[in-house]
């Protein structure tokens, strides 16, 4: 009898699953190789964009551009002020700046009555004063100093809107909004020079500094009188400016 001869009363459909299952047990054998795991497949996609996402910004960087508020101080009492500046080469910032303050050349007090009113004696006129500087700022000692510390001097040229309404005027007393009706107006020319610093970093951000700034506005004339008998010749004078504003 041979080895073989059982297979012969086999159905054909046994001979076929004999032969798949050879075939397939054979090919995952092969395509096996000894000592290396089969490859996984890796489900995740990275995305590499072309270009940086920020590219070319540094945070660090000096700020170019400044604005702001002054709060200023005088002999005269205090104002109020803005400015814009922008630098214009290494060391050097163009500002404007514009001003409001009042101005008298004595302390004033009110030290009598015009009926029931408490007034100033010999007070004659309010006067106001809007400086509009235009002018230049260096930086002193960049290279000696240290960021957070930026002392400057400055130097503008300075027109001037003087603004006078009266007080008393002919035994009448004004009151502070009626006597804007009948002011008068000047425009003088003249100069500003100060001496600063700024402090903090000189990137982006907040801008805090302080200024000592000296005017030189003469009025011509016999001048404009605020008390009487003792006029005001010269508008200028010392202003201590403190500095609040935005570096961008």
């Amino acid at each position: 009898m041979s080895i073989f001869e059982p297979l012969q009363n086999k159905p054909i459909m046994f001979h076929l699953l004999l032969i798949t299952t050879f075939i397939v047990a054979a090919s995952t054998i092969s395509a096996q190789i000894t000592g290396e795991d089969p490859q996984t497949t890796d489900s995740v996609m990275v995305f590499e964009p072309a270009e940086p996402l920020i590219g070319g910004i540094d945070l660090d960087a000096p700020a170019k551009h400044g604005i702001g508020m002054d709060l200023l101080f005088s002999a005269s009492g205090w104002g109020i002020g803005g400015f814009f500046q922008r630098e214009l080469a290494t060391d050097f910032n163009g500002f404007l700046h514009l001003g409001i303050s009042g101005h008298r050349n004595t302390d004033e007090f009110e030290n009598a009555w015009l009926g029931p009113i408490p007034v100033v004696s010999n007070k004659v006129n309010r006067l106001f004063m809007v400086p509009f500087t235009i002018g230049a700022q260096y930086r002193m000692f960049h290279e000696e100093l240290q960021e957070t510390f930026r002392p400057f001097v400055s130097l503008g040229i300075t027109p001037t809107y003087i603004l006078a309404t009266p007080y008393i005027r002919d035994g009448q007393y004004y009151d502070f909004f009626e006597s804007f009706g009948h002011s008068t107006s000047y425009v003088r020319l003249g100069g500003v020079f100060g001496v600063g610093s700024f402090f903090g970093s000189p990137a982006t951000g907040s801008l805090i500094g302080v200024q000592l700034r000296y005017f030189l506005i003469p009025f011509g004339g016999n001048g404009i009188e605020s008390v009487r008998s003792n006029p005001i010749r010269d508008f200028g004078g010392i202003f201590l400016s403190l500095t609040v504003g935005h570096a961008y």
